[in-house]
């Protein structure tokens, strides 16, 4: 009877374990989310950043590109742009944590006909102040070529010889 006791209360204390664990496994997440897929030279693209399954209070995030592929138009209140890259802050107005947050758009315009990159780096607080480790991201956004600007162009060439 006593062995029977000690065997429920240690499948008790397993489950207990694994059930409270098992929130921790949840991947927290940095994402860039674009409002095109493909895009073209001399079109604007606007980006946002979302964070899942992490309980924050504060952030900073550090958004970095290649200037000479993207031009940064404008973005949120809480954003600032200094050499080459983007400094946002969000603080919760309760100073309690949140959980799946998303920052306000970021517009940029297409310079080149090259895929650009978006690396998003940041610091991450709960309410306690205690900092948070969450990996950075990146994301490739496809600038396709415009077939119609070539074939006017190698009619101009074409043209010009002619002549």
């Amino acid at each position: 009877m006593k062995k029977i006791k000690n065997i429920i209360i240690i499948f008790i204390i397993i489950l207990l374990t694994l059930l409270i664990t098992t929130k921790s496994y949840a991947e927290t997440q940095i994402n860039i989310i674009s409002d095109k897929r493909e895009i073209q030279k001399d079109e604007e693209i606007n980006i946002k950043v979302e964070i899942t399954e992490a309980e924050i209070a504060a952030f900073t995030l550090e958004i970095y590109w290649d200037s000479t592929i993207l031009e940064y138009i404008k973005g949120p209140e809480n954003s600032n742009y200094t050499n080459n890259r983007i400094i946002y802050t969000w603080v919760s107005n309760t100073g309690r944590n949140q959980q799946d947050l998303e920052t306000e758009q970021f517009r940029f315009k297409v310079l080149k006909e090259e895929n650009a990159n978006i690396a998003v780096l940041g610091e991450f607080y709960n309410e306690d102040g205690k900092k948070l480790e969450i990996d950075n991201t990146n994301i490739e956004l496809e600038v396709k070529k415009n077939e119609n600007k070539t074939t006017e162009t190698e009619e101009e060439i074409k043209q010009t010889r002619s002549k």
